[in-house]
């Protein structure tokens, strides 16, 4: 089967070797021309860690050539990344290809709804709640993973087109998804925010000294209370808009396979069965720049018309917005960035499975 990958980072590489080892056709293309160039020149990528060896794959400048014919589009960025590979995207996707976001931050994939909407076509959208490797870029063309999830969750615009993108994609992944019934739950069950910006807010004198440290041993019980918190507010937004209720205990039980009641049982045994990742070495990191405009802000857009008051989120976001002088309410997922701006609970929920 032939695959696009639009993306070259941490996600785009480790899913562009597991789907060449299996033995699909990846084409990859990125907007950054020294990423292509490398691949090409390497002919490409080499993956360590739970997943080793070396894939070839097809790298192109050219993103028509790279989409045509794929049986699956595949956008593989970060949140702040989404838009431009929509846009660059959105000319040249037909009818019936399926369009995967991985992962969806923040209802992103009504911004591709909306671009297609724009050609009047429906591609079959699909949302994947987190990335399905824990991995890092370790150059141009190598990637290391970590592990590989046990479970995520997974659903489409249109809603009812999820049986058959299911079996689409266990058929490229394995048996390793459930379907949700709307994309809001996808992106309400977004862990990343919940336990990426209460730990580095926590270690911020370590990733600006660059220590080597690992994120699960920087979450003492003071900052996994800290994390609790921040989800209870999540999960009361999900309780109101109806969605699965996945607390995230429950999330790293599932995806991870560790055992623990409590999160002060659950980091450790994090630690111990990951041994890594190391945490951020940066202040500008992407648990800051990227979970907070493109989650946490949506959260609480969210919030604010479901009628749920979530004041340590709020608080968060002044707080990083403050800190790093960046208006992340601007920089983020708003309804009004979204296209929902002046919707009602009913048409937002509406919205999350009809799409535009």
């Amino acid at each position: 089967m032939k695959i696009a990958i639009l993306g070259a980072g941490n996600v785009a590489l480790a899913n562009a070797f597991f789907l060449a080892d299996s033995g699909h056709d990846i084409h990859l293309w990125s907007a950054f021309v020294d990423e292509v160039d490398s691949i090409i020149e390497a002919g490409g990528i080499v993956c360590e860690g739970v997943l080793s060896g070396r894939a070839t794959i097809t790298a192109s400048h050219d993103v028509s050539a790279c989409i045509d014919g794929a049986e699956i589009v595949m956008i593989a960025a970060p949140a702040f990344g989404h838009r431009a590979l929509m846009e660059a995207a959105g000319p040249h996707v037909s009818a019936d290809q399926t369009i995967v976001i991985h992962p969806v931050t923040g209802l992103s994939s009504m911004i591709m709804s909306r671009i297609v909407k724009d050609r009047g076509i429906r591609p079959t959208i699909v949302d994947l709640s987190t990335s399905l490797f824990t991995t890092r870029k370790r150059g141009a063309t190598t990637v290391h993973v970590l592990r590989i999830k046990n479970v995520i969750d997974m659903a489409t615009l249109p809603a009812d087109r999820g049986v058959r993108a299911l079996g689409l994609l266990n058929d490229v992944y394995g048996d390793r998804f459930r379907l949700e019934s709307n994309v809001l739950a996808i992106s309400l069950d977004n862990h990343n925010p919940v336990y990426h910006v209460p730990p580095l807010l926590c270690n911020l004198s370590r990733a600006e000294k660059q220590e080597n440290w690992v994120v699960w041993e920087g979450i003492t019980p003071g900052v996994s209370k800290f994390i609790k918190l921040v989800d209870d507010e999540r999960l009361a937004v999900v309780r109101r808009f109806g969605t699965t209720e996945i607390p995230v205990e429950q999330y790293f039980r599932q995806s991870f396979g560790v055992e623990g009641e409590t999160l002060d049982d659950i980091f450790p045994a994090m630690a111990t069965k990951l041994k890594g990742p190391v945490g951020p070495q940066e202040f500008n990191h992407r648990f800051i720049t990227e979970d907070v405009p493109y989650a946490l802000v949506f959260f609480h857009a969210l919030g604010e018309v479901a009628g749920v008051e979530m004041p340590i989120t709020k608080s968060l976001i002044t707080i990083t917005s403050a800190l790093y002088e960046r208006d992340f309410v601007a920089e983020g997922h708003t309804l009004a960035a979204l296209g929902l701006n002046g919707y009602s609970f009913d048409g937002i929920l509406q919205m999350a499975t009809e799409g535009f």
